[in-house]
């Protein structure tokens, strides 16, 4: 074993087998049933190619994956790549109709998926004109279908522009859309991200956030390969196990999102929780309130490093520094390696205070969306990516997202950002979780409609006080809705689709 470890790696094969060489028989991978060595997940990880390629998978070809977590998920995405192949993962909560029009527009040849996801793929097979193969991956080990004879020994001879994946966007606007990463957008990433953290080799970092999304394959997955770490694999997030879970995995940080740690704080024993092996936590997806970042600072003593980033940049492109000044409600700094600017109005990169769209340049950036040459002609233009998100930077070059774009509620002429009416009600003890919308008015257009879950009772005109004492008259919600929970996306994410259809359609009639 090297004392340190190699860092002049053009691919992601090439990290896992120099990573299985330098540190052998070290810990890589457990969740509660089993743990792998490094050795023994490279070797894993060929056994899985051989079998792939008895299935007829090879270089270039695109495999869908549609498994829950697990260390198995692990090897069929890095026996995927063993063989030059292209990832595709599919959130497995996703209705059949949605799995199928993602694994049509990638053109998977191949499909690795549990036994419910198969019956429905075969129902829907006359839609999937490229899939030759659907290979059940079930229990007890998810990967046995897939152990051929033998083994893969030497990964493909691809270079880092070879594509590694075809991660699908929410279609949060639109049918969902696959950013094309390749090998190189991932080490490059991996490298940005993993210098300002502070994790070292032996450290385990908790994998909480499902691996169909980019935040886990590269912050607990890729990094910890890159660093020489180890990982620690939650089969799904829940709030009332979760500090049993640190107890027993005894990670010093995970990777989260705001409405996790809002649950965490709520969550039954939060106020005997022992935080333990903790250092800090990883927040991003979305922005996260002044509010709610002080409150689990305090009650539980850990530092949040407050990051952001789209799939399209990779993963990760700025994020507030573990050591020297963290600016609550910033997003942080630019990690080393790439550009982040605001473009005014007019597409031209502003100044410190002024309020436009985030910019990204770098070689993280994606190579585009595959077969949607109009979409990559109005997100990546002059070199940069255009993300849609709406934010300033200030004097000292910290980041603040302000709102994205389409979020945006336009009442009487006026530009009003939703994100601040919902820090705002979340400076409020008694809000768990808030969401403003617009909601149609024949007269301003739109108007502000307030979404809530309290924490007890229903007083919205304490609420409504509580706004009037923060924000300009015309900001002030208009209409009120308390519901017990808020509607997520499949990470997370609080959704915000079904609150507009609902007032659209109460509009309509």
């Amino acid at each position: 074993m090297s004392g340190t470890l190699s860092t002049d790696l053009r691919t992601l094969p090439e990290l896992l087998a120099t990573r299985a060489t330098e540190l052998g028989g070290e810990r890589f991978v457990r969740d509660v049933h089993q743990e792998w060595s490094y050795e023994e997940f490279a070797a894993r990880v060929a056994e899985v190619a051989a079998g792939l390629r008895e299935h007829g998978v090879g270089e270039g070809d695109v495999v869908g994956v549609v498994l829950p977590n697990s260390p198995h998920y692990l090897e069929v995405w890095w026996g995927i790549l063993w063989l030059g192949a292209v990832f595709n993962p599919v959130n497995p909560a996703l209705t059949t109709r949605e799995a199928v029009g993602i694994l049509s527009d990638s053109k998977a040849a191949c499909v690795v998926c549990t036994a419910d996801a198969a019956a429905g793929l075969e129902e829907h097979r006359d839609q999937l004109p490229a899939l030759s193969e659907i290979v059940i991956a079930g229990d007890p080990d998810l990967a046995a279908p897939l152990r051929g004879h033998g083994s893969v020994e030497e990964p493909a001879a691809i270079g880092p522009e070879q594509i590694a994946s075809f991660v699908y966007t929410s279609g949060t606007t639109g049918r969902p859309k696959g950013a094309m990463l390749s090998h190189g957008n991932l080490l490059t990433n991996a490298w940005q991200l993993g210098e300002p953290l502070p994790v070292s080799r032996t450290d385990t970092l908790g994998m909480v956030l499902p691996l169909f999304h980019v935040n886990a394959q590269l912050v607990t997955t890729v990094i910890p390969l890159f660093l020489g770490a180890q990982v620690a694999m939650w089969e799904r997030f829940s709030a009332s196990k979760f500090w049993e879970e640190v107890d027993h995995f005894e990670p010093v940080t995970f990777s989260s999102v705001p409405t996790m740690l809002a649950a965490l704080l709520h969550a039954p024993g939060a106020d005997d929780a022992a935080t333990n092996t903790l250092r800090f936590v990883i927040c991003g997806a979305a922005p996260l309130s002044p509010a709610l970042f002080r409150r689990f600072e305090e009650k539980f003593g850990l530092k949040i490093m407050e990051g952001y980033g789209l799939t399209e940049g990779t993963c990760c492109s700025t994020i507030n520094p573990f050591f020297g000044p963290r600016k609550i409600g910033s997003i942080g700094l630019p990690t080393r390696g790439q550009e982040v600017v605001i473009f005014d109005e007019h597409d031209q990169i502003a100044g410190p205070g002024v309020v436009g769209e985030v910019g990204v340049r770098g070689a993280n950036v994606m190579q585009g969306y595959y077969e949607r040459p109009d979409a990559n002609a109005e997100t990546l233009r002059d070199g940069w990516l255009h993300t849609g998100d709406v934010g300033y930077r200030d004097e000292e070059g910290y980041f603040f997202l302000v709102d994205r774009k389409k979020d945006m509620i336009i009442r009487g002429g006026e530009n009003i950002y939703p994100r601040e009416i919902e820090d705002a009600l979340l400076e409020s003890p008694n809000v768990k979780e808030a969401a403003v919308v617009g909601r149609p008015d024949e007269v301003r257009g739109e108007e502000v409609h307030a979404v809530v879950a309290l924490v007890e009772g229903n007083d919205v005109v304490a609420l409504e006080e509580h706004c009037r004492e923060r924000l300009a008259t015309f900001k002030v919600p208009s209409s009120w809705e308390v519901v017990d929970e808020l509607p997520k996306t499949s990470t997370g994410k609080i959704d915000k689709k079904p609150l507009r259809a609902r007032l659209a359609d109460a509009a309509a009639k």
